[in-house]
């Protein structure tokens, strides 16, 4: 299957593959990770994206069933989108977290790597964003 930035870029959705990592079954955001989201939350927060919608997408490494990568992967956006919004004021509505299990990984040789375990934020632009499939 395609990776993430490989869909979005197909779409013409401009995305950042934010360096927000995971330790290994954890949705807990690490000081280095809330560094990343400072800086991004600061640009989300700006005045001239306002109205604009974001897509957070939570992945996962290939360790353990589908089923609980993909709460997992949920439980990540999720905690991104939390963050965003306690520490930015974003407005709710302007995030939508997506967790993709371990269906878009993004180094395909090394299907465990802890580079899996990360957040992707995406400009929605009223696309919407399928599914992974089961």
């Amino acid at each position: 299957m395609a990776r993430a930035p490989e869909i979005a870029a197909a779409k013409g959705l401009p995305s950042a593959d934010v360096e927000v990592l995971f330790p290994f079954d954890s949705s807990e955001i690490t000081p280095q990770a809330a560094e990343s989201l400072m800086t991004l939350g600061r640009a989300l927060a700006d005045e001239r994206l306002a109205g604009s919608k974001w897509v957070i997408a939570g992945h996962t490494d290939a360790r353990g069933r589908a089923a609980y990568n993909l709460a997992l992967s949920n439980r990540r956006a999720e905690a991104v989108r939390g963050f965003l919004i306690e520490n930015f004021k974003l407005k709710p509505d302007q995030l939508i977290a997506r967790g993709f299990g371990e269906s878009r990984l993004k180094d395909t040789a090394n299907p465990r790597g802890p580079a899996n375990r990360r957040v992707q934020i995406i400009n929605w632009s009223s696309e919407v964003i399928s599914s992974p499939r089961q």
